[in-house]
């Protein structure tokens, strides 16, 4: 945008100033270390429920719930240290990254394993197109989410991906000021896909014994 402005003002022979009132971070020069925190923890998330989905006979439904929140938590603690204080790019405090970063995962797992549970074979290429495609692909951080289209620009906050995306931004660069509405997204993804395979479960449990 200043590039385009300052092009502009060339033309004109008039002078740019420009105040960058909420300045990037030194080592987020373009702003895209959200979108690379979400795109990853989106992928674990996905991969985790791809094995998870594998040891259905062998682990118990709460072994493997167990097994995804603790993945979850841990994957969102790593990813905040290391972006946060080793690596500097996301200037967000650690804890409050690191809850954003476990329900995304969170998110990612148990909607993945929620499709893989009622779609059967077909569930994880779902999930892939769901998440990982469309919720990429309209997460806004790189274009910014008020610049994509409009379809686009009307599901991306409903998904994980744009979700997390905003609230890395708030906690980052807003005092997280506008966090809530978007970590309430993350949590209602991941309970709500996990209470449905609970049901799920739970069916098949009864119709076996029945």
């Amino acid at each position: 945008m200043t590039s385009l402005v300052r092009t502009y003002a060339e033309q004109s022979d008039q002078q740019l100033i420009v105040d960058d009132a909420v300045p990037l971070d030194q080592h987020d020069a373009r702003g895209l270390a959200g979108f690379y925190l979400s795109f990853g923890l989106t992928l674990a998330g996905f991969v985790l429920a791809q094995n998870v989905l594998g040891l259905t006979k062998v682990l118990r439904l709460r072994h493997r719930f167990t097994l995804i929140a603790g993945f979850s938590a841990a994957a969102g603690l790593l990813a905040a240290i290391l972006a946060g204080p080793v690596l500097g790019a996301v200037p967000a405090p650690v804890i409050p990254l690191a809850l954003v970063l476990a329900l995304l995962a969170a998110a990612a797992a148990f909607t993945t394993k929620l499709l893989g549970t009622y779609l059967g074979p077909i569930g994880v290429p779902a999930a892939t197109l769901l998440l990982l495609t469309v919720g990429n692909a309209t997460s806004g951080a790189v274009i910014g989410a008020d610049l994509l289209p409009g379809i686009a620009r009307s599901i991306s906050a409903a998904l994980p991906p744009g979700a997390a995306v905003r609230a890395i931004a708030d906690l980052s660069y807003f005092q997280g000021s506008g966090a809530i509405t978007p970590m309430i997204t993350l949590a209602t993804w991941a309970i709500s896909a996990g209470l449905l395979v609970a049901v799920r479960s739970r069916t098949r449990a009864t119709r076996a014994t029945a």
